[in-house]
């Protein structure tokens, strides 16, 4: 963005057919395309998708939208009634602000990790969180509309909370498909037996005589009610039966039944599972971090981090996920007096390495170490880190067995690796050496 002051002229992005009004170059440059503007204004009769017709940039993505376009915009920063000039005069008074702030960050399309700098970058530029809403035009059913032409930025928002540059605040769970991952559902009571969900309430006819129990239906002789069991008439309500609430009669099967099944169905694959069977997705907006401002200002992302890397890697957790797991086990561990074991593993150099090979030579040598651990641990164990320490947690292993594990991924670090990483291994077990290791991830 290239507004640095309060006076500058504001180049404008008109999208859409609609004709511009003659008072508009006489206030603002009118720029031919996105690359060439500070705001895009989004004509009267426009419809949102126009502003896609181009390829995304991180300039495009970022650039502040004034809508006159008389729809509703999600993501737009200011809508106006019509195209007047106070009406965009004081759009683009709420666009500076936002335009100050881009105009202090670094050339985000030059960088690496572009996408994640775009989301850090709109949160930063509008100090507003990344929110949530609902789009029923999704699978998922949920859009961040700020987000505009990234695809699947929950996994990306996800990834920059796991590394503390986003801070999560619940928006809503959902449940969602097991065969195509889609939230587009139809949620019904069915039968117990055959699930088909043709259910008729039937009010229930108590006899007192008998004690017999069944719905009206049984009962109905003409206008009259007789006892299916007995045969005996029914007469006076209150005295010869009541009615003690409602079932449900399958019109598939027959099955009556006074609390129904509840299944999905998926209107996107018309895949049918049951309740039991559902899970859920939990959906946050998203608030930049002082530690997302300052990765922002870098342009540099903590991917280049051990704890990243490892979080990758296929016994990898990252912090957050791994305290549950461990937390978990150690209470399997005191309950059942099961064995436990830790290896801590302090990489010693990690600012030597970085001097000397650059940021992505150290990525490389992180990338080489996520390798050796997922070569030398089982699928059962699991994996963290934080700052320079790798945390490995060994389920149903016993301190005796871990001497060996030490020693194969100390060997194999220094074949892999090829020298320029120095660890040390600490091993230890129990209850308690969990809870210090809980202790340094929380604290």
């Amino acid at each position: 963005m290239r507004m640095d002051s309060a006076t500058a002229r504001v180049r404008l992005w008109m999208v859409g057919e609609s004709t511009r009004p003659d008072w508009l170059s006489d206030a603002y440059t009118v720029a031919d395309g996105p690359e060439q503007a500070d705001v895009a204004v989004l004509m009267p009769g426009t419809p949102v998708e126009a502003l896609d017709a181009t390829p995304l940039t991180a300039h495009g993505a970022l650039m502040p939208v004034i809508n006159a376009s008389g729809h509703s915009v999600s993501g737009a920063l200011y809508s106006v009634p019509s195209l007047q000039p106070a009406a965009l005069a004081e759009a683009i008074g709420v666009a500076r602000p936002v335009l100050e702030r881009l105009a202090q960050l670094p050339d985000i399309d030059a960088l690496a990790d572009t996408e994640a700098l775009i989301a850090l970058a709109m949160a930063y530029s509008r100090q507003t969180p990344l929110h949530a809403s609902w789009d029923f035009t999704r699978p998922m059913v949920v859009r961040y509309a700020a987000l505009r032409g990234i695809e699947n930025p929950r996994a990306l928002l996800e990834e920059l909370a796991a590394t503390e540059l986003l801070a999560r605040e619940r928006f809503d769970c959902i449940h969602y498909c097991p065969a195509c991952g889609g939230s587009r559902l139809n949620v019904r009571e069915e039968c117990t037996e055959c699930r088909s969900s043709d259910l008729k309430p039937a009010a229930l006819v108590h006899h007192y005589r008998c004690a017999y129990q069944g719905p009206e239906s049984e009962f109905l002789r003409g206008h009259s009610l007789e006892c299916p069991k007995c045969q005996r008439l029914l007469r006076h309500y209150g005295v010869d039966y009541d009615k003690p609430g409602m079932v449900f009669v399958c019109g598939s099967c027959g099955t009556e039944n006074s609390d129904p099944a509840v299944g999905f169905l998926c209107t996107d694959c018309d895949r049918h599972t049951d309740s039991e069977q559902m899970d859920t997705r939990t959906w946050w907006h998203y608030a930049i971090t002082p530690g997302g401002v300052a990765a922002l200002h870098r342009g540099i992302l903590p991917h280049l981090s051990l704890e990243a890397s490892v979080a990758r890697g296929s016994v990898g957790y990252w912090v957050r996920d791994f305290i549950t797991l461990l937390r978990f086990q150690q209470a399997q561990a005191r309950r059942y007096e099961r064995p436990l074991s830790l290896l801590v593993v302090r990489v010693q150099n990690i600012d030597a390495i970085s001097d000397t090979l650059g940021g992505r030579g150290l990525s490389q040598v992180f990338a080489h170490l996520v390798d050796v651990l997922s070569e030398c641990l089982r699928q059962t164990d699991a994996v963290t880190a934080r700052g320079q320490i790798v945390y490995v947690l060994l389920p149903e292993t016993p301190i005796a067995e871990t001497e060996a594990i030490a020693r194969r991924l100390r060997h194999t670090t220094e074949a892999v690796v090829a020298g320029p990483m120095e660890i040390t291994i600490e091993r230890t077990e129990g209850v308690d050496a969990a809870a210090a290791v809980l202790e340094a991830l929380t604290g």
